[in-house]
């Protein structure tokens, strides 16, 4: 029996999540502290992904280039000499991140930064390649370190702010219209994508924010670490499926402080949209389906409540249909794959 895919897997090590965090701060200048060879190979697999997800902007990346010398006498001089590189450029934000090479021989990199004349727009991220984990504990560890540059303010009513956008997923675009659509029906207002294509002076808006709308259990320690310290509440996860966005509502209404009588005026609009939107789907009534494989652990379900709706049966004999490769964000990720499945049926 094959097993789900599991985001721990993807990637490789902490290196690649951290560099899909700092990479997405546009006038920022990520510092890999790593050997040559090990930043291109991660950089590389980087850049294909970035490619892959639609995304043409090539983030600014310096490496202090690790080689023998360094190895054996320590690289903290090559660090050194790559900051003063970055800083040439004039960068509002310089993430700091190492891999396994400088751990291992016990280079000071914090302390390099903090010795930096710039030392107050550079942000040390121990990514500490393989020796760090996974990308997702890199993706993590980034978030945590990044949200450090935000200080906790008065809320604004009715606001929220994304953490830990899936950025190179190639329907991430696709995902925040639909969690935007969703919110406003709340009046509720996105103030920060944290961080997705936004400039390190926006980080402070962290503080501004009424709660947190974390994208998914990946980057969950990272959420509730900054929830935490911020004092706010947050919802855990985007919304999936049909029944997952009417859920999604009542979490994000609760967490804002909204009327209940406002909450359940949302969840009747939507229930409304969901049943129109469903209605071009009639023809796929009656239909048998094959599932197959599931990428991700819930797509099945986000399917068969779909099924359920239109009615649509399964069995292993059926016509065999696409999932998702990620769960299905809200109504729109739903709707997107019936048209897969109304289109081959059609053939």
């Amino acid at each position: 029996m094959q097993e789900n895919i599991s985001e721990k897997r993807l990637g490789g090590c902490a290196l690649g999540g951290t560099l899909a965090v700092t990479a997405f701060i546009r006038d920022g200048i990520t510092v890999i502290h790593a050997p040559q060879g090990c930043a291109h190979q991660m950089f590389s697999g980087f850049h294909a992904m970035m490619a892959d997800a639609g995304l043409s902007r090539i983030p600014k990346v310096i490496v202090s280039n690790i080689q023998n010398r360094e190895a054996i006498f320590g690289g903290e001089e090559a660090l050194a000499e790559a900051l003063d590189r970055a800083e040439e450029d004039s960068p509002a934000l310089i993430s700091v991140v190492t891999s396994c090479v400088p751990e291992t021989i016990g280079d000071d990199t914090e302390g390099v930064c903090a010795a930096h004349p710039a030392s107050e727009r550079i942000v040390y991220i121990p990514a500490s390649g393989f020796l760090g984990g996974s990308s997702q504990a890199g993706e993590n560890t980034a978030l945590i370190r990044l949200a450090a540059l935000a200080e906790p303010k008065e809320p604004i009513p009715r606001t929220a702010a994304l953490i830990g956008e899936k950025n190179l997923e190639s329907e991430v675009e696709e995902n925040y219209a639909e969690v935007c659509r969703l919110l406003n029906r709340l009046g509720i207002k996105v103030i920060l994508r944290f961080c997705r294509n936004i400039e390190a002076a926006e980080i402070v808006r962290l503080g501004e924010a009424a709660f947190f709308i974390i994208r998914d259990e990946r980057v969950e320690e990272a959420g509730i670490t900054i929830a935490n310290r911020f004092g706010r509440p947050y919802v855990s996860a985007f919304p999936s499926g049909l029944s997952g966005s009417i859920s999604f509502l009542q979490e994000a209404g609760k967490a804002c402080g909204i009327p209940e009588e406002e909450i359940a005026e949302a969840v009747f609009a939507e229930e409304e949209y969901q049943r129109e939107q469903l209605a071009p789907f009639a023809e796929l009534a009656g239909t048998s389906v094959a599932l197959g494989f599931e990428p991700f652990a819930g797509c099945h379900a986000v399917a068969r409540e779909a099924m359920e709706r239109i009615g649509i049966s399964e069995s292993a004999d059926g016509m065999p249909v696409k999932l998702p490769f990620y769960l299905p964000v809200g109504a729109a990720g739903v709707l997107k794959m019936l048209y897969l499945w109304r289109r081959e049926k059609r053939r």
